[in-house]
């Protein structure tokens, strides 16, 4: 009797920073039965994806042409026919070194794959992936440059340059998101919306509720212990310009701001990572625990979503206790001059309302004074003349339309002042790229 091709459906698991395939758990296992038994038209055949993290030397771009190396062995032409596919299932920083293998393999750019391979991408599911940043990127860095001047080896694998990419306001950072605001990539983002199950899983970890006044949050811990909830969601709001020529106190409307929107995303109950994986109420964001395997209700926040998502299933968020979030992130370049001869120390960022009063005793908060890493600057590797900040804020009542508007100024010795109006969204990051002219 001729028995019909079942589908191969190959799911890579990647791992974060100091990593390895032991973050996901007992993930492979408990996906590879639970997938097959749902659907027996399919063979689901689960790989992980290791790579060296901890050299001092290696980014994420390096990093992601490393990953490809393993998805061109695994998906070739003579391998896989029409309709086989294969996904990612990504932590952390794996997240965010699939996605730009995923952006610079649609740009066609060398090391990475060609749209052959890329045809047969389905899913990409992020557990934690901070897109945009995260203040535990700075604080690691830190610790690591302790370590080393201490000359004590740090008994972690944290590269240099795989931290620095992922604070806030890294070249890295920068130039993803340029990238993707460019009209000329409009291309890659319609591909990825039609194409492509995108799906971010969010972290909040409410076990860490009492650390919510130094860290992220009001009432509630808005982070899962390493990311902040706004940098693990994709979609972002932006506002962009680099005019050569304005008049002093030019101001930039909110007409100008544009949202991007192309990621669903869920919240869940969850760590970034977990000493006690297996206990309930210390559950690792990407830490499957062993009881998955044959218990597939098992009340583990994130695995359900996991195999429900691959399926094709419709994705609900299901944990009420999860929402009014309040805080945000707001990220920002500002280029100035070549020939700038003003130090970054000297450059002043004003918040107010958008008539131009204090935000004092408004309903916005921005950099509380007892938060942790609340602001920050630095210099552009890339570009010497990009000034970068960044700041957290909340919103502190519930707002109908869940986003506000404030107005920034932007203003230093020798240069002309600008304003912008920003949009602010709860669990939202907002996006600053502007230039600075002389005055004369």
């Amino acid at each position: 009797m001729f028995l019909s091709r079942r589908k191969k459906h190959i799911i890579f698991l990647i791992h974060g920073i100091g990593g390895s395939r032991k973050h996901f758990g007992f993930c492979a296992k408990a996906l590879r039965r639970v997938l097959n038994d749902k659907d027996n038209r399919t063979k689901y055949i689960i790989k992980y994806i290791e790579y060296y993290t901890g050299d001092d030397q290696k980014g994420v771009y390096d990093f992601a042409k490393d990953i490809n190396i393993v998805i061109e062995k695994s998906v070739t032409k003579d391998s896989f026919k029409e309709d086989d596919k294969f996904s990612f299932i990504t932590h952390s920083q794996g997240g965010l070194i699939a996605a730009i293998w995923l952006f610079q393999s649609l740009k066609s750019n060398q090391g990475y794959s060609n749209p052959q391979i890329i045809k047969y991408l389905d899913v990409f599911i992020t557990l934690g992936t901070p897109f945009w940043g995260a203040k535990s990127a700075k604080w690691g860095f830190e610790i690591k440059q302790l370590f080393e001047n201490c000359k004590v080896k740090l008994p972690f694998r944290f590269g240099k340059n795989e931290l620095d990419n992922m604070m806030f306001g890294s070249d890295v950072i920068y130039d993803f998101r340029t990238a993707v605001i460019n009209p000329d990539n409009q291309y890659i983002l319609d591909y990825f919306k039609e194409n492509v199950r995108f799906l971010n899983i969010i972290g909040v970890a409410n076990i860490l509720n009492p650390l919510g006044i130094f860290v992220s949050g009001t009432g509630q811990y808005e982070d899962d212990g390493a990311v902040p909830i706004s940098s693990a969601k994709f979609n972002f709001l932006s506002t962009q310009s680099i005019k050569k020529d304005y008049q002093e106190n030019y101001r930039l409307p909110a007409e100008n701001i544009k949202e991007i929107k192309i990621a669903q995303y869920i919240y869940v109950n969850a760590m970034h990572y977990s000493i006690f994986p297996e206990m309930n109420n210390f559950p690792g964001i990407a830490q499957i625990p062993k009881k998955c395997i044959r218990n597939v209700k098992n009340k583990h926040p994130t695995y359900s979503y996991l195999y429900s998502h691959i399926l094709g299933n419709k994705i609900i968020q299901t944990d009420d206790k999860l929402g009014d979030f309040k805080t945000f992130l707001i990220d920002i370049n500002v280029r100035v001059p070549d020939d700038y001869s003003g130090k970054i120390e000297n450059f002043k960022i004003e918040f107010c309302k958008l008539n131009g009063d204090s935000l004092k005793n408004s309903n916005i908060e921005i950099a509380k004074h007892f938060e942790l890493y609340s602001c920050g600057r630095r210099l552009s590797y890339e570009f010497l003349n990009y000034f970068r900040f960044y700041f957290t804020g909340s919103i502190k009542k519930f707002l109908e339309s869940r986003d506000e508007l404030i107005l920034i100024k932007f203003s230093s010795i020798g240069l002309k002042t600008r304003l912008v109006e920003l949009k602010v969204k709860p669990a939202v990051s907002s996006f600053v790229d502007i230039n600075l002219i002389s005055e004369t």
